[in-house]
């Protein structure tokens, strides 16, 4: 059996990610967790799996800084900004004065993932919200 260069790339991705979910998972409280997972899963990419901003995508997309999530509460007066994150994070609400959006619009992808897995239905748009608060939570709980 021959192993190939990419099977071997993956296999330590995908041990990397199981490790560094571990050690997140230990150091944050119980109701942030389902927050961590969501967040190594969809942002850690821009904002780095320490939430601070070295994402391995900030190598692709030059010029964007994701910015240190870990220090929201340190940015604004030692109170951690929930409805404004949850309002960024969501992005469906954002001011078109602000300009461009880097960051992509989770909460019309949460949506469309509850439809696409429940069908037309009339908690899709609640369930988009718990995604985003999940996160909300987690950032939170990660502030230095």
């Amino acid at each position: 059996m021959t192993i190939s260069s990419g099977q071997v790339v993956g296999t330590a991705a995908a041990l990397l990610m199981s490790m560094t979910m571990s050690a997140v998972a230990q150091d944050i409280p119980e109701n942030a967790k389902v927050g961590a997972a969501e967040f190594n899963n969809s942002c850690a990419s821009c904002h780095g799996s320490d939430a601070k901003g070295a994402g391995f995508l900030t190598r692709v997309f030059r010029g964007v800084d994701p910015g240190d999530l870990t220090q929201l509460a340190k940015n604004n007066d030692g109170q951690f900004p929930s409805e404004s994150v949850f309002d960024v994070i969501d992005g469906r609400a954002e001011v078109a004065a602000h300009g461009d959006r880097k960051m992509p619009v989770w909460g019309d992808r949460y949506w469309e993932t509850a439809m696409s897995e429940f069908g037309p239905e009339e908690f899709n748009e609640q369930r988009a919200q718990n995604r985003v608060r999940e996160l909300v939570v987690y950032l939170e709980a990660i502030q230095e």
